[in-house]
C-alpha cells in the first residue's frame, strides 16, 4: 500500500507542472520606458512609473502598455503574445494530456509567451 501511495504521489508531483511552466516560469518581467520626458507610463490602467518602469506580466492575463502626458495625445499598445514551443515537451510525459492542456493550458497559461519584453511608447505631442 505504501509503495502504491508512493507511486501516485511522485505521478501528481510530475504531472503538476508542465514543461513551459517548469522551463520559462508563468511570468515575465517586462520594462517599459518613453523617450518623452514627463511621460506617466500604465499598464492596464495601473501607474508604472514616470518616463519608465519595471513590472511583471502574468502569461494567463492580458496587458495594455499605454503612454500619457498632458498635452499630448495618449499612446496605446497591446502586449501581444505567442505560442511557447517548450510547451511540446510536455507530449513526451503524458501525450500532453494533463501537462500541456491543463497546466500549461488552463491552470498557468504558460503555453503561450510575450513576444517583447522591453517596450518603448512615447505619446504623441505636437510642439
Amino acid at each position: 500500500m505504501k509503495k502504491v501511495l508512493s507511486s501516485i504521489v511522485v505521478a501528481s508531483a510530475l504531472l503538476s507542472t508542465g514543461c513551459a511552466s517548469m522551463f520559462n516560469g508563468t511570468s515575465q518581467q517586462v520594462a517599459i520606458r518613453s523617450n518623452v520626458e514627463g511621460t506617466n507610463l500604465y499598464v492596464n490602467e495601473a501607474y508604472i512609473g514616470k518616463n519608465s518602469g519595471v513590472t511583471t506580466f502574468k502569461k494567463k492575463e492580458n496587458y495594455v502598455i499605454r503612454a500619457k502626458k498632458e498635452g499630448c495625445t495618449d499612446a496605446t499598445y497591446p502586449a501581444s503574445k505567442s505560442f511557447d514551443a517548450t510547451t511540446l515537451l510536455g507530449m513526451l510525459i503524458d501525450l500532453g494530456i494533463i501537462t500541456v492542456l491543463i497546466v500549461d493550458g488552463v491552470a498557468t497559461g504558460a503555453w503561450q509567451q510575450f513576444d517583447q519584453t522591453n517596450y518603448v511608447l512615447d505619446p504623441v505631442c505636437n510642439s
